[in-house]
């Protein structure tokens, strides 16, 4: 659309009237010290009288009168226009108004519009074509009729712009990373406005930073192994830190054949500490369809992956699935099934915690503020997760959330956003989970300069430790220091055996708060290696177990309450076949001090046992209590069948037939090592089960 513009250059004198704001424009048009445009010709008539300044335009044609505003670094720093205006003359239809951030070539700017019979328009030109927000939309904040005075504001703030019709929020957006400094009034057609009063202010852009924001070396863009002129997207690293994960647009490698085709690429690295060559990741992940990475398991045996796919590994449509690794390869992925899910923006992203139970999304829904907000969907069957539940707003804004990445210590959420105060069009940010709501989070924090560009930064991955992060950037792959570590973690990894071949096998593995008696995660062990990795956050203790049909979990725990820096963790598990007269240990019993009560921690334990009796119908099995050593045999024999009561009681009570259970104290009698030793005296105190 072409428009008539008048140029004037108007001298404005600064005033600092805080340390915080200063005073750019303060124009009631009591004179005219400022020399604003005056003209009378065929195409306009303008003047400065009565505090006004009047403006009025002879044609049908839009014609605006701009100034620039002086000092004001638009890009750098933070400011507020506030107009008060009316129409005097014309028809009510026509548009009045202001543009602003105005280039001085016109190639971009915001307009501002109301019209005298009650409808405003917001839109944002650039690259050569209009980005209407509102459309000449009816508000009520409109004072309606001629010579009605209607107050216009615009507060920027970073790169997000409110806009205020007589002091109400009309509309709010964050999609901006760009501002000239010029100012015009506006007026579309044959009408005359009149302008009251003009007010412009700045302020320094105040931006929530994390700490050591400017602390970092710059980031640093990977080899070439990595990057090449095709665009590398989205890293997502191996929570070992040694595969490296990506999305390679339009290489004439990938498996699809139009112009916005996208495979999953992977790299591992070598004995040198450097990425080899990205490898395309192939069938079945990867088809004629647009391809890629939402997350990997600690383990690396499981993966998630947009889309859904048909049995013969074709496209399905939209949607998410999981695939696992067996001894052939790669399976099909499986869908997930997301109970109540829609989304209604055409973009979507997805992010699986470590724990396999928490998947955190970015979509636009009836709940969110704006644009994708993050929403939130627990496990509660194999492949079944429950509504999205949206995160609250405090990281949710009227703008697009997306790209949400939750760090090993599954508190520590780092997101990108053009919703909060930023550096670009959008920015990665950070925020701490403050409890199990999933809704309760700290204020998010900007990543900073070292991280974040004026441009589009999205995608920001972390390994287990925490220290290095990956992310993309115009289509490169780059590293950086992380400068806002999540919570240490413990690494736990080990080999799953069967315990009487001494066989390596594949299980499920699962990690409970042992004291609530909760479960917190499950992972998948390698079916070749029997390998396993889980990851446990601090300040709880654990116990673990491997689980296969026709096997009992021997469990394992760790007490990482006083934990405080990251580490890592040896541990292989085994699985006994329940056959008869197999006696198998009950590890994680415990019993408070010369007493046969049993403490909370046991449950999680003889629940296990409660599973296994409930599955196998005509399992009998004796419960048999050992102590060790020390005191005398009534009291070990008495202490040591009231311990295995305590157990069968509590079996009982959860619904197990009397008749399939029996208690047999042993006292001392049985020792599975000398009692020589404070340790082997504690290893021989047990509670076991005999298959009958």
């Amino acid at each position: 659309m072409k428009k008539f513009i008048l140029l004037y250059f108007t001298v404005i004198f600064s005033l600092t009237i805080s340390a915080q704001e200063t005073v750019l424009i303060n124009e009631e048009f009591n004179d005219n010290t400022n020399n604003w445009y005056i003209a009378d010709d065929e195409n306009l008539k303008t003047d400065v009288t009565k505090g006004h300044y009047q403006f009025e335009n002879k044609t049908t044609s839009s014609r605006w009168i701009f100034t620039t505003i002086n000092n004001l670094s638009a890009d750098e720093e933070d400011f507020t226009i506030e107009v008060k205006l009316k129409q005097i003359k014309g028809d009510k239809d026509l548009a009045q108004g202001i543009l602003f951030s105005l280039y001085s070539n016109s190639e971009a700017y915001h307009q501002f519009f109301i019209t005298a019979n009650g409808q405003y328009k917001i839109n944002h030109y650039y690259s050569k074509k209009d980005h209407i927000k509102v459309n000449y939309k009816e508000h009520k904040a409109i004072n309606t009729g001629l010579k009605s005075y209607n107050t216009l504001k615009v507060v920027k703030t970073a790169n997000i712009v409110t806009y205020y019709i007589n002091n109400e929020e009309v509309y709010k957006s964050g999609n901006h990373s760009y501002y000239g400094n010029r100012l015009a009034y506006f007026a579309g057609g044959n009408i005359t406005i009149e302008v009251d009063e003009l007010k412009v202010t700045k302020s320094p852009r105040d931006i929530h930073l994390i700490e050591n924001a400017d602390k970092i070396a710059d980031k640093v863009k990977l080899n070439d192994n990595v990057n090449t002129k095709y665009d590398e997207l989205s890293p997502i690293i191996s929570p070992d830190g040694k595969t490296l994960y990506i999305n390679r647009s339009d290489s004439p490698e990938n498996t699809g054949s139009a112009d916005d085709d996208q495979d999953i690429w992977y790299s591992t690295l070598d004995e040198n500490g450097e990425w080899t060559l990205m490898k395309n990741f192939g069938k079945p992940l990867n088809n004629t369809g647009k391809n890629f990475m939402v997350s990997v398991s600690p383990d690396n045996n499981s993966l998630v992956v947009a889309n859904t796919y048909k049995s013969d590994g074709s496209p399905d449509g939209q949607g998410l699935s999981i695939t696992y690794k067996t001894s052939d390869g790669w399976e099909v992925p499986k869908p997930f099934i997301i109970e109540d899910y829609y989304n209604d923006n055409k973009y979507v992203s997805y992010f699986l915690c470590n724990d396999n139970k928490t998947l955190i999304m970015a979509l636009e829904r009836k709940e969110s503020l704006g644009e994708k907000d993050l929403y939130v969907s627990f496990l509660t069957k194999k492949n079944t997760w429950s509504k999205p539940k949206h995160m609250g707003n405090v990281i949710n804004t009227f703008g697009d959330e997306t790209k949400p990445f939750i760090a090993a210590d599954n508190k520590t959420l780092y997101f990108s956003t053009d919703g909060h105060k930023g550096f670009g069009d959008v920015d990665i940010f950070t925020s701490k989970r403050l409890d199990d709501s999933w809704t309760n989070w700290s204020t998010p924090k900007n990543m900073g300069t070292k991280v974040n560009s004026p441009g589009f930064d999205v995608g920001y991955f972390l390994d287990a430790k925490g220290e290095t992060a990956y992310l993309s950037s115009r289509g490169d792959i780059y590293k950086i220091e992380n400068a806002e570590k999540p919570e240490p973690i413990t690494f736990v990894s080990g080999i799953v055996y069967n315990k009487k071949t001494n066989q390596p096998m594949q299980a499920n593995i699962k990690y409970y708060d042992i004291e609530a008696n909760i479960e917190l995660g499950v992972a998948t062990s390698d079916p070749i290696t029997g390998a396993y990795k889980i990851i446990l956050p601090p300040g709880k203790k654990y116990s673990f177990v491997a689980q296969q049909k026709e096997f009992y979990p021997i469990s394992e725990n760790i007490d990482l309450k006083a934990v405080s820096a990251y580490n890592e963790f040896a541990k292989n598990l085994y699985l006994l076949p329940i056959e008869k007269g197999e006696a198998i240990r009950l590890n994680n019993i415990f019993f408070e001090f010369n007493s046969a009560d049993l403490m909370p921690e046991s449950f999680n334990e003889i629940d296990r046992l409660f599973d296994i009796l409930n599955e196998n119908p005509k399992l009998n099995i004796e419960i048999g209590g050992h102590t060790d050593d020390q005191g005398s045999d009534q009291y070990n024999n008495n202490l040591s069948e009231n311990r295995a009561k305590s157990v069968l009681n509590y079996l009982i009570e959860k619904g197990i037939n009397k008749n399939r259970l029996t208690a047999v104290g042993y006292g001392k009698s049985s020792p599975i090592v000398a009692n020589d030793s404070d340790e082997n005296r504690a290893h021989n105190r047990r509670v076991e089960f005999k298959v009958l």
